[in-house]
């Protein structure tokens, strides 16, 4: 049909008249009736655009309607246009910007991209997702991936750069977007359909047949892109947004390539390539500080470099400084071009949070580490279901990262500038939030210490401010993971309630933590977060504080075997634990200092200071840690030789231990039991007993002493005999101590050397290693000598469960008499029942 008839039809079948149609469209009757009747034949685009509007045209109908006027007009298609009907008049489209020539790193990235692209054609309608925070490198990846693989689209490439997130604009329009794009396709203006469905199926119809990479940059959400992707074999289109994309991902089967931050290493080379070799290995040191600064963010290491190679005179330490003064970091990082500069990039995505996304971003900024949904309910003060959707919001457009057990964090810089946004609200308000944060680890942490050590005594209680969450542990083994997973954040929540004044919530946090950190072997963590409780209690005159940050700070440096510390921090601890009438502390001190004085071979002291924890304990009502001494008390009467009396001690610590569900105490009561039954002449029975320790300081998760028991065995075996058994469990305790980063490991290690097979070095004598672990007993016991002291555990069977009576002694004691003189197979006196008489 001709274009005129057509008209005509068109109109006809919307029952118009000519006077309507010319009315609708803006054309006068005469040109309407002209371009009917095909008088005139080359009607201008303008009209047949105006035209195709009134008629209320669309998709094909728009198209063909279009092609019919240039084919009246003796004019070319802009399909045929667009497909080469003369290549000559149109540049194949290579619109991509110009690759980053100091690009580094990305392997992992590109070699993902890479794989999405088969060796034959593309598979229909690949897309790629490049997501990221602001700064990442998401458009420099694409780009040079887009350059790297273009030679596979000889139809060429497409570029658009979309603004999703620029604060000085608003976005581009899709429509826009595939305007700019039919344009470089050779689409005349006059041409273009003015519907976006209109613009978008002819830009799919000109590549439905063509390889053509399109890259869409900054997009900023999955409905800014989802008209532009081309569904046709052989074209992919990459899109880079701080967004997930997730409704790409669902819809449109895209594949998402998620960028974090450069590594150390990648950071030194981005900015070797860009600053030069000479400069950085000049001054290692500070380049170092940039590199920790920058934080693995291209964007800031790139701005960074570009302030040395402009300012060739000034020193990289000076850089380096700005970046660690007192100076805000972003203001370090700024540039005077908008997409370069840290802080409008971040600001971008801000702006495009609602109100309870950006409350949350803000108070995120007061936070150190990584946080739960339960510290982000306190920091704004509302329930944990109504910071969920905010912080989905800001994890979709990257201003938060997630871990993989649902906790979120900020980059070191994205921090900074929560911080600096955060700086508008009062400050009632942000102190406020820090007291719930603080209410919030205090409190959970107080029940995991419970959880980890139930019998440990009760502090003065903090009431939660309103509005704190408290994470609920269900057990020793959530507690545990609570405690591994959020340790750090636990160690900075010292130092920030300190800087803030609250030196209650410092010290008890720091309390808190002393088991954990114990057990755990983290005590370089342990002294540091009670040096900071101790300097934040002596500020606001806690005197009670000051004596639990003191008694901190001598296990910590007992663990780390500095003893002379240790001793000044108890003596201390306990003379102000005298002071506030705290029994219980009092206890705990001279607990510790019996340990010192073991240490220096003084087990007078040792016991001394033993006995008086235990009447401490025992007047404070706190049964079980009377128990814990006790145990401790039979571990000194054993170094001294007193083995009936170790023996009965030991075994009641263990009986009362058990009964209270202390399982670290009974760990340690077996510990010892193991090293008297060895003296005892019973191996198999030591071996039982080192089996139930061990098992239970594993499952407790206390690596130091596990490293421990499994020494004392060593000694045991060696000294037996058994010297490959002794050998496996030293390195079994040097592996674990290596782990803690304990001097113990190179002893041991030391140890080791000198009994492999065929050293010429004689058995060392631990004895100048006895101020290091506990001092194995003294030479030249005899069991003989002992004969009222049962030789095995299963003489008197009540190990576990019997009564101390003088019935059951006189028992055990005939029983003994009896198998002591039995002769060879009853094992003799003076026989196999013997003491081996090892050296101690």
């Amino acid at each position: 049909m001709e274009f005129g008839p057509l008209i005509k039809s068109r109109r006809q079948s919307l029952n118009l008249s000519q006077e309507e149609l010319a009315t609708r469209s803006g054309i006068s009757v005469r040109n309407l009736r002209d371009l009917e009747t095909g008088r005139i034949r080359k009607p201008r685009q303008q009209t047949v655009r105006l035209l195709a509007e009134a008629l209320g045209l669309s998709g094909d109908e728009r198209r063909d309607f279009y092609e019919r006027s240039r084919a009246a007009a003796g004019l070319r298609s802009p399909t045929d246009r667009a497909s080469g009907a003369s290549p000559a008049s149109r540049p194949r489209p290579a619109q991509l910007p110009p690759d980053t020539a100091s690009f580094t790193g990305r392997a992992d990235a590109l070699a993902a991209m890479d794989a999405l692209l088969s060796t034959e054609t593309p598979t229909l309608g690949t897309t790629i997702l490049v997501v990221g925070p602001p700064g990442i490198g998401k458009t420099s990846l694409a780009v040079h991936w887009a350059h790297r693989v273009k030679d596979r689209f000889p139809d060429g490439q497409l570029f658009v750069n979309l603004s999703g997130f620029d604060p000085s604009q608003p976005p581009l329009a899709a429509t826009s977007a595939a305007h700019a794009f039919l344009d470089a396709l050779g689409v005349p203006a006059a041409a273009m359909p003015v519907a976006e469905t209109g613009q978008t199926g002819l830009l799919r119809s000109l590549l439905a047949d063509k390889r053509m990479l399109l890259l869409l940059d900054n997009a900023r959400d999955a409905e800014h892109v989802r008209l532009l992707l081309v569904a046709a074999p052989g074209s992919v289109v990459v899109v880079t947004s701080r967004d997930r994309l997730m409704g790409l991902v669902a819809a449109a089967s895209a594949h998402p390539v998620s960028l974090t931050p450069l590594s150390d290493d990648e950071s030194r080379q981005l900015l070797r390539r860009r600053v030069g070799a000479g400069r950085l290995d000049a001054e290692p040191t500070a380049a170092q500080v940039i590199v920790d600064r920058c934080g693995g963010l291209p964007l800031a290491l790139a701005v960074t470099a570009a302030r040395v190679v402009s300012q060739p005179a000034v020193p990289l330490a000076v850089v380096a400084g700005d970046l660690t003064g007192a100076v805000p970091r972003l203001d370090s990082l700024a540039s005077h071009d908008s997409p370069t500069d840290l802080r409008s990039c971040l600001l971008g995505s801000y702006r495009l949070l609602n109100p309870g996304a950006r409350q949350v971003f803000r108070m995120l900024g007061l936070h150190p580490g990584t946080a739960n949904e339960a510290a982000a309910a306190s920091l704004v003060g509302r329930p944990p279901a109504h910071v969920g959707p905010p912080l989905t919001e800001l994890a979709r457009v990257h201003l938060i990262g997630e871990t993989t057990d649902r906790r979120w964090y900020l980059h070191d810089l994205v921090a900074a500038f929560a911080r600096e946004r955060g700086r508008r609200d009062s400050d009632a308000d942000r102190l406020s939030a820090l007291r719930r944060l603080g209410d919030h680890y205090l409190q959970t942490a107080v029940a995991g210490a419970r959880l980890l050590e139930p019998r440990r005594e009760p502090l003065p209680t903090i009431t939660p401010a309103p509005g704190v969450t408290v994470h609920s542990l269900a057990d020793e083994e959530y507690a545990n993971a609570w405690y591994r997973a959020h340790r750090a954040t636990l160690v900075a929540m010292v130092h920030l309630a300190a800087e803030h004044g609250m030196a209650a919530h410092a010290w008890q946090l720091a309390w808190a933590m002393t088991t954990f950190l114990s057990r755990g072997g983290h005590w370089a963590d342990q002294l540091a977060v009670n040096h900071v409780a101790l300097r934040a209690a002596r500020m606001a005159s806690d005197a009670r504080g000051m004596s639990y940050a003191l008694r901190g700070l001598g296990r910590a440096h007992l663990r780390l075997g500095d003893h002379d510390a240790a001793e000044v921090s108890l003596r201390r601890a306990l003379r102000l634990s005298g002071r506030t009438g705290d029994l219980g502390g009092r206890a705990r001190a001279h607990h510790g200092l019996a340990y010192v004085h073991q240490q220096r071979h003084d087990l007078p002291g040792a016991l001394y200071h033993s006995r008086r924890a235990r009447l401490l304990f025992l007047l404070a009502g706190n049964h079980s840690a009377g128990a814990e001494v006790l145990n401790s008390s039979g571990w000194y009467h054993l170094l001294a030789g007193n083995l009936r009396q170790s023996f009965r001690q030991t075994r009641t610590a263990l009986i009362l231990l058990q009964r209270f569900g202390e399982r670290h105490g009974e760990a340690s009561a077996w510990d010892t039991l193991g090293r008297l039954c060895t003296h005892l002449g019973d191996p198999g029975q030591a071996d039982r007993c080192y089996e139930h320790a061990l098992a239970l300081f594993r499952e407790l998760g206390d690596q130091f002493f596990e490293a421990e028991v499994l020494m004392h065995r060593a000694e045991d075996r060696w000294a037996a005999g058994d010297q490959d058994a002794a050998r496996a469990d030293w390195s079994a305790s040097a592996r674990i101590l290596e782990g803690l980063h304990h001097p113990l490991a190179v002893i041991v290690r030391n140890r080791i050397g000198k009994t492999a097979p065929g050293s010429s070095v004689a058995w060392p004598d631990p004895g100048h290693t006895a101020g290091k672990y506990r001092t194995r007993p003294p030479p030249s016991l005899r069991l003989g000598s002992l004969t009222s002291t049962p030789c095995q555990l299963d003489c008197g069977r009540r190990l576990c469960g019997g009564r101390d009576d003088q019935g059951a002694e006189r028992r055990r004691r005939r029983h003994h008499q009896a198998r002591a003189g039995a002769g060879p197979n009853g094992g003799a006196a003076g026989g196999s029942h013997q003491h081996p008489g090892r050296s101690g």
